[in-house]
């Protein structure tokens, strides 16, 4: 797998290379103890840089110098601490120098490999982080300053380190199979100017790249003749292991899983923060001694490595992939698996989905083209989707749902086609019995019960009081004839609609139900949280609608997402949805609080936030 690390400071990164990356107690296998490093990306190829890295040309790019000429390509800015305008000391951040990404092979190919002496499976792993490297810099993007978006230019210059140990536990370094690799702060745009590089784009691409090193290798592998397995997590694992061997293999794992339990902590993160905390000096042993104890090991365990390897060499015979055949089923498999929560997609997850499905039966090269070829077929190009390095796609049959959605609103909205939800004798009424609803909640609820469309909005920020003006446009509507029942997409949502007075139940439950039998009845369906529901659910909900149904669709556009598929009730009003609006917070009371909530409510979060530190209500907590 891959994990990328925080930034390295220039001091950092220097250390870690003498330290760390280039530390001969890192190789215990290797045939020059140093271990193996190389250049890698286009950066690095333009600059002449190839073969093993060399630490002078290491150090002045993590200046954010240029390797050859020394000329500095990326402003270098020092940390310095200063008073902010509330009075309060900060120290900025000191030049990022680069990140270390990390592959991992999985245990039983480090056994393999080290222990089984298997080459082969080295360079297999090898080859399969270049890959991964290649692909990970296609989403390369450049920091153009905090007002402008970043720009994806697909360069990065990087330098590899192979080790193949882990971190010493009780003073023994595990067989592991691993290779950082530091990726430098520095790409170049069309025009040739170098700037930062966007971290985002590393991060946003580590799930992906993992997929695309786990799928080369197990086909490498394969190809050598091993047998493959799904491991828990999804990665490759080489068949023929026992788990007593491989936990024995990694106490490195089972050191951070003691102190997590200790801690009382769980999660990635949490895992993260005891690697360092547990971790033993890399202590400098001769060669014979590791490997004594990693041979009075395997020997415990009856020299698994050594039967594993002999095995994929005699296995001549190997089984023939129908590798376009896989690409295909893998790509069908995506198109449907990752639009089952996003009406729009990057092709990174796409792809990613196709990767995972495949294991290695078909190369990253292969999977890419056959997405490729699928394009303008299939899945449709998003020219104004959500900001990514990588190009957004939908599906033809979501760009369906989405136009029907539309349609079916506009179609039953055409001017006099319908009666008033509630006439004006009711209106006044109701509205006459509730004079401590606002302004805004007055003219909201007015708005709705007066409309003639089939199909309405209601957007309100949160704490504007919308379970109150709920209630009274609940009473109008059912004062004139209409049964009301309330839909939510998740039950604490019906839950809390329950409150304004009608029946409820989650929009799943009401959908399962199927198609009901016009009997002529009159129902308004609110559906609350709208912006949570996906454009199936939507599609499904309108598309069942009697003559006399009516449809009030509540939500918040600037709070919520759908869980699943789609932003349908955003994508209604831009359709031109009649719609009420709720904007006056009623839930706070003290002028600037209020006033630094409803800034949130607008997005202006900066704003609210020292808002909230002028009052004296951002506190700080040490340690």
């Amino acid at each position: 797998m891959l994990t990328i690390s925080k930034p390295l400071s220039g001091g950092q990164a220097r250390a870690y290379h003498a330290r760390e990356f280039a530390a001969k107690e890192a190789n215990y296998w290797s045939r020059e103890q140093q271990g193996h490093s190389e250049w890698q990306g286009k950066l690095a190829q333009e600059w002449g840089l190839q073969g093993a890295v060399g630490a002078e040309q290491f150090a002045h790019l993590t200046e954010g110098q240029h390797p050859q000429t020394h000329e500095q390509m990326v402003r270098h800015q020092p940390a310095k601490t200063y008073e902010n305008q509330f009075g309060r000391e900060v120290t900025s951040v000191e030049h990022r120098a680069g990140w270390d990404a990390t592959f991992s092979a999985p245990k039983s190919v480090s056994l393999t490999a080290l222990v089984g002496g298997d080459q082969r499976v080295r360079e297999a792993h090898r080859e399969s982080v270049r890959v991964a490297l290649s692909e990970l810099e296609r989403y390369t993007q450049a920091r153009l300053g905090n007002v402008n978006a970043p720009e994806r230019t697909g360069k990065f210059a990087a330098a590899t380190f192979e080790h193949d140990t882990a971190r010493p536990v009780d003073s023994y370094a595990a067989p592991q199979l691993h290779t950082h690799a530091v990726i430098f702060n520095v790409t170049e745009r069309e025009n040739g100017q170098t700037r930062s590089l966007d971290a985002r784009s590393l991060f946003g691409s580590q799930q992906f790249a993992t997929s695309v090193y786990r799928t080369e290798l197990a086909r490498r592998l394969r190809d050598l003749g091993y047998e493959i397995e799904r491991g828990k997590y999804g990665q490759p694992e080489i068949k023929g292991y026992s788990q007593e061997y491989l936990e024995a293999s990694s106490p490195r794992r089972g050191q951070i899983k003691s102190h997590l339990e200790e801690i009382g902590r769980e999660g990635a993160g949490a895992a993260q923060v005891a690697a360092h905390r547990t971790r033993d000096s890399k202590e400098i042993q001769s060669p014979a001694e590791v490997l004594h104890r990693h041979w009075d090991l395997a020997a415990q365990h009856g020299h698994q490595a050594d039967w594993v390897v002999s095995k994929a060499l005699a296995h001549t015979h190997r089984q023939e992939v129908d590798s376009p055949k896989m690409a295909q089923q893998a790509i069908t498999y995506a198109r449907e698996h990752a639009f089952e929560r996003a009406a729009v997609q990057d092709e990174r997850a796409i792809l990613q989905a196709a990767l995972d499905r495949s294991m290695g039966q078909a190369s990253v090269a292969q999977v890419r083209q056959e997405f490729e070829r699928r394009v303008q077929g299939e899945f449709r190009t998003v020219e104004h989707g959500p900001k990514s390095a990588a190009q957004q796609y939908t599906t033809i049959a979501m760009d369906r749902m989405e136009r029907e959605i539309v349609s079916r609103m506009q179609s039953g909205n055409a001017p006099g086609q319908g009666q008033a939800l509630a006439e004006q004798r009711v209106r006044t009424e109701v509205l006459s019995q509730h004079p401590r609803l606002n302004a805004s909640q007055q003219k909201a609820a007015e708005q709705i019960l007066a409309s003639q469309e089939k199909i309405v909005g209601l957007d309100g920020v949160a704490r504007a009081g919308k379970t109150t003006t709920l209630a009274v446009i609940r009473e109008g509507a059912e004062v004139n004839g209409y049964r009301v029942e309330g839909f939510a997409p998740t039950s604490r949502a019906a839950q809390k609609l329950a409150e304004a007075g009608m029946e409820t139940s989650t929009l799943q439950l009401h959908l399962a139900k199927g198609q009901k039998a016009d009997t002529g009845e009159k129902r308004l369906y609110v559906l609350d949280e709208s912006s949570l529901a996906s454009t199936r659910q939507m599609h499904d909900l309108l598309m069942r609608l009697q003559p006399k149904d009516r449809v009030l669709l509540v939500g918040d556009t600037r709070q919520h997402e759908a869980v699943e598929a789609g932003r349908p009730f955003a994508q209604l009003q831009e359709a031109g949805m009649r719609t009420a609006r709720l904007d006056e917070i009623v839930r706070q009371r003290d002028p600037e609080l209020k006033r630094a909530v409803e800034q949130l409510a607008q997005g202006q979060v900066v704003d609210s936030i020292h808002g909230l530190e002028r009052q004296g209500s951002v506190h700080e907590v040490c340690d």
